[in-house]
């Protein structure tokens, strides 16, 4: 017993890490935290997610992955975002962390 409660620990804490990426420039996302009643559906960044039309079935054609995302997409759409619900960093020094 103590076996299993020990390896559904560390599954649950290695799912959590997973949750939560750290970039080389400093900057942290919390992929859990922008899954949310606000933006909630995965076709709002992933432009590889095709969501089934009851919304209980998502597929995608490479997980993990938005396509064209690096400095320029982020700097536009999560700006974007963060500014139309007032919400999340906007500000240089708020996402780059030294």
């Amino acid at each position: 017993m103590k076996k299993i409660v020990l390896i559904l620990l560390l599954i649950a804490s290695v799912s959590r890490a997973a949750d939560i990426i750290t970039f080389k420039n400093g900057m942290i996302f919390d992929h859990k935290g922008h899954q949310t009643d606000k933006v909630g559906k995965c076709f709002v960044c992933h432009d590889n997610v095709s969501v089934s039309e009851d919304g209980k079935n998502v597929t995608t054609t490479a997980p993990g992955r938005i396509k064209g995302f690096g400095k320029e997409w982020a700097h536009k759409y999560c700006t974007d975002c963060h500014d139309l619900f007032g919400e999340g960093p906007v500000a240089c020094p708020d996402c780059h962390k030294k």
